[in-house]
This record gives structure tokens, sequence and C-alpha cells, in this order.
């Protein structure tokens, strides 16, 4: 019994729900592509975009989740 509770408490501290997601601050279409332009911390934000001007990732989706999600939305992705 203490090495299956060791084990979920192991498990609870080292998986991150939010590896995975970010905020997505932009969407473009460019080349035909689907792009949603995301910050994984928006938390140091103005209203103006990323911290710095700069984004972390610049994902390529399909158009029906690109159609989706709006810029503020959170997405995740494996």
């Amino acid at each position: 019994m203490k090495k299956l509770l060791f084990l979920s408490a192991l498990l609870m501290f080292c998986c991150d729900d939010d590896t995975d997601c970010f905020t997505v601050i932009d969407k473009i279409i460019s080349d035909g592509e689907y792009i949603l332009v995301g910050d994984f911390d928006t938390s140091n934000t103005d209203d103006d975009g990323p911290l710095n001007g700069y984004a972390d990732v610049n994902l390529p989706v399909s158009q029906e989740v690109y159609d989706t999600y709006d810029v503020g939305d959170k997405y995740c992705y494996d």
C-alpha cells in the first residue's frame, strides 16, 4: 500500500498538465498552412501581445482546429 501511495504522489508531482499547452496570441494563414501562434506564459504581458513581442510556438494545425480556437484560448497538444 505504501508503494502505491508513493507512486501516486510521484506521478502527481512529475506530471505537468500544462507542459504542452499555450495561450493562442495570434492566428495566421501562410502558404495554405493554418498556424496558431502561442505563448506558454502570458502572465507577464500587457494588452499588446506576448512578453517582449515574441511567441513561444508557431504550430501548424488543421483548418478545423484553426477555426475552433480564438485568440486568448488555451490550446493543448500532444
